[in-house]
C-alpha cells in the first residue's frame, strides 16, 4: 500500500478509439476508482462510457446573465422611481424602454465575469503541474494516441488488478505503465 500512495495511478496507451473504449468499459465494470480518457479528438460513446454528468457551465452562465439583467433593470428602476425621482417634461417616472439596453449590457459583463471564474474553478487552474504529463509518450495525446488512466484516488485502487484488466483486453494497449505522482 505505501508504494501505491506514490501513485497517481496506472495509464494505458492506444492507437484507436475503440481500445480506448473498451479500456475505459472494462476499467469501469472493474470499479478501480476514478477513470479518465485523454484523446486528440471527440471520442463518440466517451461521456456515457466514463458516465459523466451534464454540462454545468451553461446553467451557471445562464443564472449569471439573468441575475445580471434582471439586477441591473431592477437598480435603474429604483433609482430613477422611488429613489430619485426627477420629472421633466411630464414623462412617465418609469420609462423602462431606456432600461434595456444598459440592462443587456450588464447581463452579458456579468456572464462573461462569471464564466470566466467559473471555468478557472471547474477546471482547477491554475495548475502549473499534472501527473499526466509524466505518462511516457503523453505529447501523443495531441496528435494521435488515446490514453485511459486510472486514479489511486479510491481505497478500492489496485494497480496490480488495473495492469491486469488492461493486458487482457482485446485490443492490446501499446504501452502501460505505473505513473507517480
Amino acid at each position: 500500500m505505501a508504494e501505491a500512495s506514490k501513485l497517481y495511478g496506472v495509464a494505458a496507451e492506444f492507437a484507436s478509439q475503440e481500445g480506448l473504449l473498451a479500456a475505459v468499459a472494462a476499467l469501469r465494470a472493474g470499479r478501480f476508482g476514478v477513470v479518465d480518457a485523454y484523446s486528440p479528438l471527440p471520442v463518440p460513446g466517451m461521456d456515457d462510457a466514463l458516465a459523466l454528468r451534464g454540462p454545468v457551465l451553461g446553467w451557471i452562465t445562464l443564472a449569471a446573465v439573468l441575475v445580471g439583467g434582471f439586477g441591473c433593470f431592477a437598480m435603474i428602476s429604483f433609482a430613477t422611481v422611488a429613489d430619485y425621482r426627477f420629472n421633466i417634461g411630464a414623462r412617465p417616472a418609469w420609462s423602462w424602454p431606456l432600461y434595456v439596453i444598459p440592462s443587456f449590457a450588464a447581463a452579458m459583463a456579468c456572464g462573461a465575469v462569471v464564466v470566466f471564474v467559473a471555468m478557472l474553478f471547474l477546471d482547477r487552474l491554475p495548475r502549473i503541474n499534472h501527473p499526466v504529463f509524466e505518462i511516457d509518450g503523453s505529447e501523443g495525446i495531441t496528435q494521435d494516441r488515446f490514453f485511459v488512466a486510472v486514479e489511486a484516488r479510491s481505497k478500492d485502487f489496485d494497480p496490480d488488478a488495473a495492469e491486469l484488466v488492461l493486458a487482457d483486453l482485446t485490443v492490446r494497449p501499446l504501452r502501460i505503465q505505473r505513473v507517480p505522482r
